[in-house]
Formats: C-alpha cells, sequence, structure tokens
C-alpha cells in the first residue's frame, strides 16, 4: 500500500529522486530500474525531472513536495493508496492545483485510494464513494450525490447550509447543459463542460452574463444559466 500523509514526510538528506525510488528498493529492484520509474512518475506529477531529480526537500515548494510524496506512494505501483490529509497544509490556490493534478493521476491509473480529509468539499470533488464517521464510527456509507441528498438527521446537521452548495461539487456543466442555439454571442462566457455545477454558478454571478456557453474539445456543447442549476438544485431536495 502507497501512503500520502499532510506533513509529506520525505527524508530531508536524499534527492528527491532516492524519496520516489524508496520502497522499489527495498523490494530490491535493480538501480536501473528504480531510477527510470522515479524519472517517470516525476513527469508524471508535473515535475521535470532533469530539473527536479537531483534536487534536495529543503529545495522544493510545498506543492513540490507534495508531488514527490505523491510519486513515492506510486513508485512500486501498489493496488491501494492511503492519503491522510495530504493536501491540509497547502494553500488555497496550491490545494486547488493540487486537487486537479490528483484527478488526473487517478483517471489515468485507475487505483483504490482511501482518502483521509476534513474538508467536505474536498471529499466530494475527490470521491466516489463518502464514508461519515462520528466518534470513531462509521455513521453513513453512501456514493457522493446520494450522502449530499441524505434526509438522515445527522447527515444534514453535519452538512449545514452548505448542502446546496455541496451538491453543485457533484455535477458537472455538460450534465446539466442544453442544445444550444444555431448562433451563440461571442460575448457569452465559455465554461469548460468538465467544470462543477458550482464553478459554472461563480462564473454566472461574477460576469452578469444569463447563460455560459459550455465547451467541450474546443467546441460549444451547449448552453447553461440560473435556470438549469434551479433545476438541478429542486431535483436534489
Amino acid at each position: 500500500m502507497g501512503y500520502v500523509i499532510q506533513h509529506i514526510g520525505l527524508f530531508p538528506h536524499w534527492t528527491v529522486e532516492r524519496n520516489i525510488c524508496t520502497v522499489p528498493r527495498l523490494l530490491g529492484w535493480p538501480p536501473e530500474q528504480q531510477r527510470a520509474r522515479a524519472l517517470e512518475l516525476l513527469e508524471m506529477v508535473g515535475l521535470p525531472p532533469e530539473e527536479y531529480a537531483r534536487k534536495m526537500p529543503h529545495q522544493l515548494s510545498g506543492g513540490e513536495a507534495q508531488r514527490v510524496g505523491v510519486a513515492r506512494a506510486l513508485a512500486a505501483d501498489p493496488p491501494v493508496i492511503l492519503m491522510d490529509e495530504p493536501f491540509g497544509a497547502a494553500d488555497p490556490l496550491t490545494r486547488s492545483r493540487l486537487q486537479e493534478e490528483f484527478l488526473a493521476i487517478q483517471r489515468r491509473l485507475r487505483k483504490t485510494v482511501v482518502f483521509v480529509t476534513h474538508d467536505m468539499g474536498e471529499a466530494i470533488r475527490l470521491g466516489d464513494r463518502i464514508i461519515l464517521m462520528r466518534e470513531g464510527r462509521v455513521v453513513r456509507e453512501a456514493a457522493t450525490e446520494d450522502l449530499v441528498r441524505s434526509g438522515d438527521g445527522f447527515v444534514k446537521t453535519f452538512l449545514g447550509s452548505e448542502s446546496v452548495l455541496l451538491l453543485l461539487e457533484c455535477h458537472t456543466m455538460e450534465e446539466i447543459a442544453r442544445p444550444a442555439p444555431s448562433t451563440i454571442p461571442e460575448e457569452l462566457p465559455r465554461v469548460p463542460g468538465a467544470a462543477t455545477v458550482k464553478e459554472g454558478l461563480s462564473l454566472l454571478l461574477e460576469s452578469g452574463a444569463p447563460m455560459l456557453a459550455v465547451e467541450e474539445h474546443g467546441g460549444i456543447l451547449g448552453i447553461a444559466g440560473l435556470k438549469e442549476i434551479q433545476a438541478l438544485v429542486r431535483r436534489g431536495r
């Protein structure tokens, strides 16, 4: 099992490459195989090997160090990865970027990840299923959207007034978009189809536009506005 923790835990006296190779070394991999794996993973997490392989941990930013931690967890290709508050110490911008990168890696590798977090928004953004715990016991285990829609008293209290926004995190703009008309005004704001509905709502409010053009692969997939978002919320109640 691979693991990633909040404070990363890189060995300070080892280079980035050697840190990534920790488990492969313990497993007796040949040195050339270890190096090839480290360089491959550095590329995967967005750190150019020629720039980062020989760096020491103290030369890394917090976000860079966390990427190395993720690479180390993946080094031996474990079937399960435990991530315990891995992005909790990052600033909001870095945290959002790390979450996006994690999702991209997960889409590619399809690993089973046990992700521990106290941030419900993070759980909804990253998880397929969520286990809600109270005093060390499992209170509810469900698919992400089912949990947000739950009528369970404790769950509703736990989610509180954020339940609607959390529901918007569960859906993407492409899910709520309706077919676009034959012509779309050039000034209409564009939003990726993969963006969450919460992100779409934020863009709507910021731009003051009545509608967003939902894009996919460089083309217009459809349009969506407050009407579509309100319909989604009503279905969730």
